[in-house]
């Protein structure tokens, strides 16, 4: 009996050590103060606890999504993971919610084998509309203050959200990777409001050039102000702090309050800055909102990949070829065998022009082509925009397989997610897909295509400024100066000054262009347009936009985004569009 107790006991004990060994995840924190927009990426922050020996590890993250038919199908993203012995470790990473009915499913593996998991119910904190967050500010309605060593790192955590609020802040207390994710998410089309009055002097210091790795040349660099100063002033009957300063390059006054400015307004790529000369704003004082064209989503362009994959030309061979092959062939044969007995050498003949017919059908059918398995269409946008440190791409690939097959794609981005077509949407997808991130710029998708169908996918990301261009008007007649940085050719390039577009022709990779307007060949606008291809003119009428400064406008046709597969036929149309400096 004692023996029998102390097996269980040693028993017991052993399970708990091998259990107390195994990672353990300690807490979840979700969005903002818990709060989130359902349909956008959302930030999770996980804290782990190992005590066993240093091993990898594979993090699930998942949510199975039902429609109201209670058809289902699954979001999954897939995370390596390292933990060391004793390891407390903190992963953050963004998450797509497109439900708020299920919960979302975190689980470690170990080659493919579950050691624990938790779930997060999502149906108290969800937000109907995009979060407003607070930085120094005071707790107001509908305001998320949140913690500045929280602020996330990626420019995809502020999907779900449409504006911050800066009060009184140091923008020193903000890491270089906090900067550089906000302005990020300001260039992809966010609000940024500071609130200055008698915060200024928390929040403004000695500018810099470093825009990326200083806190004050990142500051200096949104304001639309210089040489800001705070004063005395009386407003509504009180005497409060106002900021006065002169107007920068590219900035405009939007509010006034006794003929002085009260709200500044400077773009920052598709979004803007708001400066605020008091440190709370009043309340008769609205902020103007922005129209439709400023605040275009980039899911508009989500239309766009399924009408280019519908209009794409699918080759197959051609009926009346093979039936009239095959015809010939089966005539071939008959008379072959009425003639064997009396022509033999003609029956021959004829045996030999019918196996001549046979080849001939086989390399029609495998010619190169009807060789693809996949016919794929790549569409792109970049845009980079004048004194901006980094540019913006968005891109959409849409892919129809012919036969059924696992596939692999990889993807070049800080972002993707799949796209449903909207007639689709009632319908259960084909299969579920599986996001794994490869490295911080790098996706793998996993799925399976179904015989004869279609899958559509888009995906973002910051960029560098992979062309450079400047217009000097302070000479007659202008002098412009384009330099492709890329490894690929930037094809049928146009200068727009003014009203006026000038043809450049193509550039080649790591080359420059130097010289005056006036060598260029003038193209009127109709005249362009009617000679932009279909691919083109629909990703033009979709993103082009007409602004007053210089701006020059090329196609990439590399698919280096979207990393190309075996036996794919992929057509590629990447528009660019940059501001001369």
């Amino acid at each position: 009996m004692r023996h029998t107790v102390l097996a269980g006991l040693v028993t017991l004990a052993l399970t708990a050590t091998s259990v107390l060994a195994q990672p353990q995840i300690e807490g979840v924190e979700l969005g903002f103060n818990g709060r989130f927009l359902p349909g956008a990426l959302t930030p999770i922050t996980l804290s782990l606890r190992h005590s066993g020996p240093a091993q990898n590890f594979s993090l699930e993250i998942s949510q199975e999504v039902r429609d109201f038919a209670e058809r289902s199908f699954s979001e999954y993203m897939r995370l390596p993971l390292s933990l060391a012995p004793g390891a407390r470790k903190t992963i953050s990473f963004d998450f797509l919610i497109r439900s708020v009915g299920t919960p979302v499913r975190i689980a470690l593996l170990t080659e493919d084998r579950e050691i624990t998991h938790t779930e997060i119910d999502l149906r108290e904190r969800w937000s109907e509309t995009p979060l407003t967050l607070g930085l120094g500010t005071s707790p107001v309605p509908s305001l998320e203050l949140i913690d500045p060593a929280k602020l996330p790192k990626r420019w995809t955590s502020y999907e779900g959200v449409s504006r911050v609020l800066w009060g009184r802040l140091d923008p020193a207390r903000l890491s270089a990777e906090q900067r550089l994710a906000l302005l990020g998410w300001l260039l992809r089309g966010g609000e940024l409001v500071i609130l200055a009055g008698e915060n200024w002097y928390e929040q403004s210091s000695d500018a810099s050039l470093a825009v990326e790795t200083s806190a004050s040349g990142w500051w200096a660099h949104l304001v639309p102000i210089t040489n800001g100063r705070v004063v005395r002033r009386e407003f509504n009957g009180q005497e409060v702090s106002w900021l006065e300063g002169d107007l920068r390059s590219g900035a405009r006054v939007i509010v006034s309050a006794a003929g002085r400015p009260l709200v500044w307004e400077r773009p920052v790529g598709s979004g803007r800055v708001l400066l605020v000369a008091l440190a709370t704003l009043p309340d008769a004082v609205k902020l103007p909102e922005r129209s439709p064209d400023e605040l275009k989503a980039p899911a508009e362009g989500d239309h766009l990949i399924i009408r280019a994959l519908g209009a794409q030309v699918i080759p197959f061979p051609a009926r009346e070829i093979i039936g009239g092959l095959l015809i010939a062939f089966v005539i071939g044969v008959a008379v072959s065998g009425m003639l064997a007995t009396r022509w033999r050498k003609v029956s021959g003949g004829i045996a030999l022009a019918a196996i001549a017919l046979a080849f001939a059908l086989f390399q029609y059918q495998h010619s190169p082509e009807f060789s693809s398995e996949k016919y794929s269409v790549h569409l792109g946008v970049l845009r980079i925009w004048s004194g901006e440190p980094i540019a913006w791409e968005q891109d959409w690939y849409g892919v129809f397989s012919r036969r059924p097959h696992d596939e692999l794609l990889s993807v070049t981005a800080d972002s993707v997610r799949a796209v449903k077509p909207a007639q689709w949407a009632a319908a259960r997808p084909a299969s579920d897909i599986i996001v794994e991130m490869v490295s911080p710029q790098m996706r793998a998708l996993r799925f399976h295509s179904e015989r004869d169908s279609v899958r559509f996918f888009a995906a973002e990301r910051m960029t560098e400024r992979v062309v450079q261009f400047t217009v000097n008007r302070a000479v007659s007649p202008p002098q412009i100066h384009v330099y492709n940085q890329s490894s690929a050719s930037l094809r049928d390039v146009v200068v727009r000054i003014g009203d006026d577009l000038y043809k450049l022709g193509s550039i080649a990779p790591q080359t420059g262009l130097i010289g005056p307007v006036s060598k260029l060949d003038r193209i009127s606008k109709a005249e362009w347009l009617n000679s932009l291809p279909e691919g083109r003119r629909m990703l033009w009428h979709q993103w082009g936009t007409e602004s007053v400064s210089p701006t020059l406008i090329g196609w990439f046709e590399d698919g280096s985004v979207w990393v190309k597969t075996e036996r794919e036929a992929r057509t590629v149309v990447r528009l660019v569009i940059a501001q001369g400096d």
